[in-house]
């Protein structure tokens, strides 16, 4: 079985990303992405400041959400972000479930790709730099 580079943070669900209901507004679960994004970018050692030094910007090109479950104020949950394909653009997998149940609650994925600047063309391969920061972070995390 493929080892994959993940990370998993666990989070409650704060008054600020709750409606009316005190049901979690549905594009929290984005930021939710984004901050797990970002920690699993730490891991890989090519966060998005070492993207833009190394000559390119990863846009999201896609965003998928399915909403199983819904988080509610105060609940506790655990946030998984898995990278699954990064020789062509960036594609990361998430899974939320409850912190206690171990339930799922949503799952989804986001997919980037390297533009180059200053030239802002689309890149159909990922660069050098995020080839080679995924293979050192595999080696060094999954063996």
């Amino acid at each position: 079985m493929e080892k994959k580079l993940s990370i998993s943070l666990d989070h409650e669900v704060a008054f600020y990303d709750v409606d009316s209901y005190r049901i979690a507004w549905h594009g929290s679960y984005v930021k939710y992405f984004e901050v797990a994004r970002c920690k699993l970018l730490e891991l890989i050692g090519f966060t998005y400041n070492d993207m833009e030094k190394s000559g390119y910007f990863f846009p999201i090109i896609d965003l998928n959400v399915k909403y199983v479950r819904p988080l509610i104020f105060g609940q506790k949950f655990t946030i998984t972000a898995t990278l699954i394909e990064w020789e062509n653009r960036l594609t990361i997998q998430y899974l939320i479930e409850d912190k206690n149940t171990g339930e799922r609650i949503t799952k989804g994925r986001t997919s980037q790709v390297a533009i180059s600047m200053p030239d802002n063309i689309t890149q159909f391969v990922s660069p050098p730099a995020l080839i080679d920061k995924v293979k050192n972070a595999m080696e060094r995390i999954c063996e």
